[in-house]
């Protein structure tokens, strides 16, 4: 378990700068290590780029299905991108 000072650096360090510049981010599922550990990716856009973000995001999931796995092998059942309609 990551404690203190350090754990909190590690879970910023991709993170922070994005938001001290505002800039919007999505984070995706995209795969699993060789010891079964999730992984996943961030993209950025520029200010003012969410609808780009959640087109990339929904294209992403429509291509793939790392959004519906789980650790161990679980697949759940569909994500709830619909809710944002045609964007």
């Amino acid at each position: 378990m990551l404690r203190g000072h350090r754990a909190l650096q590690g879970l910023m360090q991709f993170a922070a700068s994005f938001d001290m510049t505002g800039q919007p981010t999505i984070t995706l599922p995209g795969g699993f290590s060789a010891a079964g550990m999730p992984i996943g990716f961030q993209l950025v856009a520029p200010l003012w780029g969410e609808q780009s973000l959640v087109r990339a995001g929904m294209a992403f999931q429509a291509a793939t299905d790392w959004h519906q796995r789980r650790a161990g092998g679980c697949v759940v059942a569909e994500s709830g991108w619909a809710a944002f309609g045609k964007l």
